[in-house]
């Protein structure tokens, strides 16, 4: 009976029907002509081919669907209608309907409801409005997805670029070659290029990142640009040998990258985040709790930010609002929580990109990266920050203030302007085991294989992830989450997701090592001894601020640890100082600028719901306060010479 009622209240709402006899009459027709039916789990209501003859609505469960290739492309839950579409365009399914879980629907014949539609042609026009409704939504929330994950979500992009923009963009690029071609010395030529040709490539990225904001871009046009200062008219020979001959050592580094934008896409379809979800609701009733469970589920999978956001948007964001808990605060707690563990975690995809770096930089010391973890200072900050949040036991004000305020005048829990639901259609409910187990073997197959090969302790990841690709093959296509077909698309689809850190990655070294070869690391030693002295305390917090600045202008961090780790090392060499700490001040940095960085929060904010001007505004007073903590802690440092 309780059922009926509320999908009696469900149909009423769907066709705006009123409480007038006529369309309670109306109403009762329709319920009259319902069936309804009660599938089990992994049952097809219908498939590829079938002939239509029913609409259904869903009264309780979900269902998903799978297009021609067996992929899952949607899920539908209570109250969603489907199997419309061929029965008005008289066509066969084109899609398969497949159970998840127990489901009970109600089915409306093929006949009923175009006799249905005949006698009453105004009711009929309001449900089509609603499907076309509903099915424009979901579309929206696929691409948005799409969007996200492949990085078009950003505001630069969003900018409609005019063709008389390009062109003077491609005017400015030219006359500043030509001039450069003409002008500036030969480096075979001179003992030492003059130091306006030296800082030349810095100030043409810092005004053509201001041009276009638009960071790769940049950096192809600007490493371009030193290629052209290296051996004039033969900069595209030179550019091409650099790509080919400075990547040869860390080649190990970029597979990895790759094979983990993979793991990440399968865990994404492995539908285990929905599970954690009812888990953590089921178990843990109070809002404090909820966030300190979705910060210990992000210290277990540190090694990817995306899947870390994915997670909390799609598992954790609904259970804090139903926790009445401020989108401002949810944002921040889940927004900076994966980027500080992730760029502390050696197993993390920033670990490894960090790891490749700085091997190139030190000439193949892989470890090194280990020693500057303890020297992160703006990581362990932002940690101990989100803690103190969760636990209430930091001040509020700004916009995280404003936004406590509004929840309490029982306003609404999300800013003005935001978007909602982007995430929520996304993921099926899997088994929590798909997630963690996995991540177990990636963690204790890295170690074991990497401490028999060597015959000491050591983490190999690149055996480590190999052997966890295997093994989750083997795992999600046992259980039939996923074909073997299905397994290789994600995988080459994750790839795909992992282009452009690689990229990053390569023309951020092209550029750096260009700028050494140029002679500008020398140049910058000598500046920075005249300038300091034997003040030597003051070099860490010097590079701490211009990795900030540089991470923020590039709106990239990626770019800004290919561009400054060769240049911290470089520093630290001539000063003979502790490398670790200069490295650890460049990766605090990168953190910090790009939370710092006000087009990142685009994506975080799409991805956690919430406006991204909001969510700015509220962090950005303790960002500020992160950045002189940690400029602090690094003064000290320098100070004590630790």
């Amino acid at each position: 009976m309780e059922a009926e009622i509320i999908t009696r209240d469900y149909l009423r709402d769907f066709f705006r029907l009123s409480e007038s006899e006529t369309d309670i009459n109306l109403l009762n027709n329709i319920m009259s002509h319902l069936k309804l039916q009660e599938y089990s789990h992994n049952h097809y209501i219908y498939k590829r081919g079938d002939k239509a003859t029913h609409i259904y609505f869903i009264e309780s469960g979900a269902v998903l669907v799978k297009d021609k290739n067996g992929d899952i492309i949607n899920e539908l839950q209570q109250g969603s209608v489907f199997g419309e579409y061929s029965i008005f365009s008289g066509d066969n399914r084109t899609s398969d309907i497949l159970t998840h879980g127990t489901v009970r629907v109600y089915e409306f014949d093929k006949e009923t409801l175009l006799e249905f539609a005949r006698q009453h042609q105004e009711i009929f026009g309001t449900f089509l409005r609603n499907l076309y409704a509903q099915s424009a939504q979901r579309y929206r929330k696929l691409v948005k997805l799409l969007n996200l994950r492949r990085g078009y979500s950003s505001r630069s992009s969003k900018k409609k670029t005019t063709l008389t923009s390009l062109l003077l963009n491609w005017a400015f690029v030219a006359a500043v070659f030509l001039l450069t071609m003409f002008f500036a010395p030969n480096p075979a030529a001179v003992e030492k290029m003059p130091a306006l040709w030296l800082c030349a490539p810095i100030f043409f990225m810092v005004i053509y990142m201001f041009i276009t904001k638009r960071a790769l871009e940049t950096l192809v046009v600007s490493t371009l640009y030193v290629m052209l200062l290296l051996s004039k008219t033969g900069f595209i020979g030179k550019f091409s040998d650099y790509l080919l001959f400075k990547t040869g050592n860390v080649v190990d580094i970029i597979i990895i990258i790759l094979l983990m934008g993979s793991m990440t896409k399968l865990f994404s379809a492995s539908g285990s985040i929905n599970a954690l979800r009812d888990l953590i609701n089921r178990k843990i009733k109070s809002a404090p709790g909820t966030m300190f469970s979705g910060f210990l589920t992000m210290v277990l999978i540190a090694f990817d930010e995306y899947l870390s956001l994915l997670i909390n948007g799609v598992c954790f964001r609904p259970l804090l609002d139903g926790k009445k808990i401020p989108r401002e605060k949810t944002a921040i707690v889940m927004g900076m929580t994966p980027s500080a563990l992730c760029i502390l975690s050696p197993l993390s995809i920033i670990g490894i990109y960090l790891t490749g770096i700085i091997a190139m930089a030190t000439e193949g010391n892989r470890y090194l990266f280990l020693e500057t973890i303890r020297y992160n200072y703006g990581a362990f900050f932002m940690v101990i920050f989100v803690l103190f949040l969760i636990a209430k036991k930091l001040p509020l004000f700004g916009g995280l203030k404003r936004a406590e305020i509004r929840v309490k005048e029982n306003g609404p829990l999300w800013p003005e302007g935001t978007e909602e639901s982007e995430l929520e259609i996304e993921q099926s409910k899997g088994r929590l085991i798909n997630l963690f187990l996995p991540v177990l073997v990636f963690i204790v197959s890295s170690i074991v294989s990497g401490t028999l090969a060597s015959g000491v302790f050591q983490v190999n990841v690149l055996y480590g992830m190999c052997i966890t690709m295997i093994f989750i093959f083997i795992f999600y296509c046992a259980q039939q989450y996923m074909t073997p077909d299905q397994f290789f698309k994600h995988f080459i689809y994750g790839i795909e997701n992992m282009i452009f850190p690689v990229v990053i990655f390569t023309l951020g070294k092209c550029f750096a090592y260009g700028m050494i070869d140029l002679g500008f690391t020398d140049w910058l030693n000598e500046s920075v001894h005249n300038l300091i002295g034997e003040q030597v305390w003051l070099l860490a917090p010097m590079v701490f601020i211009v990795g900030v600045l540089v991470a923020a202008l590039l709106n990239d961090h990626w770019a800004m640890f290919a561009i400054c780790i060769p240049f911290a090392v470089r520093l630290a060499e001539s000063f003979n100082g502790n490398i670790a700490l200069y490295l650890g001040a460049v990766c605090a940095a990168g953190l910090l600028g790009n939370e710092l960085d006000s087009e990142n929060i685009d994506v975080i904010g799409s991805t956690l719901g919430i406006n991204y001007k909001s969510y700015y505004r509220a962090k950005l007073p303790y960002i500020i306060i992160l950045i002189i903590l940690t400029l602090g802690a690094y003064m000290l440092t320098g100070f004590l010479k630790l």
